[in-house]
């Protein structure tokens, strides 16, 4: 006997018949998604249970109950039919609601939840919009897409909200392609499936995501906690969706990195302008080239990392008394940091400086740069250990832009907008390019050949500045493990032998200080005392 639901019975009432107020009805319906929120007091904290539900023409609202009263019916709530009774219908104040009804349901203790069977009840799992819709309009309204994995970014950490961010773009069935964005813990699970070497097309499904506008670009991500995200499951919905798809779509290779595929490109095709140091050293146009270099050390005289506004990233003082921003007025409660490091590169024509901004330092040594300043402030030193061992020594293929900006001990600097460190990358390279390699050698060479006194006086210095419990032994600190301020390390090289002496455990510049303050200090107090015995004899 199939049961029709065109019409309501006195007991259950469909979703659209709902009004504000404690109801004696009741609903049945399908439950589409369910997961816990946690709560507002405390994230380690179970708060409420979230579920998704549509009854039987469709139509869908939201459900939440608090996690205490779901513990208390110690009842397993999953995808499926239930009958549920007594309860409360409240306006729906989220700010991105999970359905287009301006109700949710209020669940509590007196609320009857029982699961029953109906073959003829229908399913309502996905209703995914296309992506031409998607471009007409901007809602506040949770959406469901599909899509064939077409590139991918690799996940980057954004400091404004303190966590990672991983960027792709997907395709329909006829090549168009709409870009996403998955967040936090959503990240991990998708990117180990989209590393995998599977000749199969990647499809992956976002179940209630958001929509974004940036700039001109519109973007799906994920929401927090209620977003489902899945890749090739094997469903009906994935089966239609690869049935759909133009045969040659469906013949193409899985996406790849997007950061990677856009320089991997160029390499491949041969399109990257190539250069090296020497010959971008006395260039006026205004360009952009890759060179091949290795870093030889990083310059520790502007640090490497500032504080920043989490909003537009703009350099901030750390005043505890005024955390405003004063270009966007953004309020920064907590602090963040940006990296801006400054490193000695060399290849076999000649050295340079480059001056390599956060996003760029951030892929090359796969840390944020809050992280790295709690490690320099924790040992003390200038520039942290960690952070040394992640760039000195490596090569880098670094696109440039073109004039130099500034010199630096004659020594020229540029501003680099890329940079590229995948095998992948240097293997197509290596087939296309005339490789111009340097090492660490080639540029100490060069500095020698400019006889820039001071340079070669800064390597000098055989300060210890970790310690030997840190750093394993002396050798090491005089390869270049100099994190101190230029000026005042030539003024200590020149010193250097006395000091060693007489200040042999000084591990850092501040101990240096302290030490030569103090002995200035006692020497000053000798000299007073002897004069004071003078005069008593006298």
């Amino acid at each position: 006997m199939t049961t029709s639901y065109s019409v309501s019975s006195n007991l259950y009432v469909n979703i659209g018949d709902l009004e504000p107020g404690r109801t004696a009805h009741g609903v049945k319906v399908r439950v589409i998604r369910c997961y816990r929120k946690p709560s507002s007091n405390n994230a380690d904290e179970e708060g409420s249970l979230e579920m998704i539900l549509h009854d039987e023409i469709e139509d869908r609202i939201h459900a939440t109950m608090d996690y205490s009263v779901f513990k208390d019916k110690k009842i397993e709530i999953k995808g499926g039919l239930y009958k549920i009774m007594k309860f409360m219908v409240a306006q729906d104040m989220s700010q991105y609601k999970t359905t287009n009804n301006p109700l949710k349901l209020r669940l509590f203790y007196q609320t009857s939840i029982a699961p029953f069977e109906d073959n003829s009840f229908p399913t309502a799992m996905h209703m995914l919009g296309t992506y031409m819709k998607l471009l007409m309009t901007l809602q506040l309204t949770t959406l469901n897409v599909i899509g064939r994995v077409v590139s991918y970014q690799k996940p980057t950490f954004v400091a404004k909200v303190a966590t990672r961010r991983m960027d792709f773009k997907i395709a329909d069935t006829e090549g168009k392609q709409l870009g996403c964005s998955l967040w936090g813990d959503y990240i991990a699970p998708v990117l180990a499936i989209f590393e995998r070497e599977d000749p199969s097309p990647l499809i992956i499904c976002i179940q209630f995501g958001k929509i974004t506008r940036i700039f001109d670009e519109i973007k799906v991500s994920n929401t927090f906690h209620v977003t489902k995200v899945t890749v090739n499951d094997g469903s009906d919905v994935f089966k239609k969706f690869l049935d759909r798809m133009v045969p040659e779509l469906s013949s193409q290779n899985n996406g790849i990195p997007e950061e990677f595929s856009d320089i991997f490109a160029l390499f491949k095709e041969k399109s990257a302008q190539m250069s090296d140091i020497a010959t971008l050293t006395g260039m006026q146009e205004k360009n952009k080239f890759w060179i091949d270099a290795t870093i030889a050390e990083i310059e520790p005289r502007a640090g490497f990392c500032y504080s920043s506004c989490r909003n537009c990233f703009k350099k901030m003082p750390l005043d505890e008394r005024n955390r405003q921003c004063f270009v966007c007025g953004e309020d920064n409660f907590t602090d963040s940091y940006r990296y801006k490091i400054e490193v000695l590169v060399g290849d076999a024509s000649g050295c340079a400086n480059m001056l390599i901004w956060d996003a760029q330092c951030t892929t090359l040594i796969g840390k944020p740069a809050k992280y790295m300043k709690h490690l320099s402030d924790k040992a003390g030193t200038r520039i942290p250990r960690e952070l040394h061992e992640s760039l000195v020594d490596k090569r880098v293929l670094f696109e440039v832009k073109t004039p130099s900006n500034k010199v630096y001990r004659d020594i020229p600097q540029f501003t680099v907008s890329r940079v590229a460190v995948d095998e992948e990358i240097f293997e197509v390279y290596s087939k296309n390019y005339t490789p111009t390699r340097g090492s660490t050698t080639d540029c100490n060479n060069e500095l020698s050949k400019k006889g820039d006194e001071a340079c070669s006086k800064l390597r000098k210095v055989k300060m210890k500045v970790y310690g030997d419990e840190k750093l394993g032994n002396e050798s090491d600190t005089e390869e270049g493990l100099n994190l101190m301020e230029g000026d005042e390390a030539i003024a200590c090289e020149e010193k250097n032998e006395d000091d060693n002496e007489e200040f042999g455990d000084a591990v850092t510049l501040k101990d240096l200080k302290e030490k030569k303050n103090i002995a200035g200090f006692e020497a000053k107090y000798s000299s007073k005392n002897k004069k004071q015995k003078v005069k008593q004899d006298k």
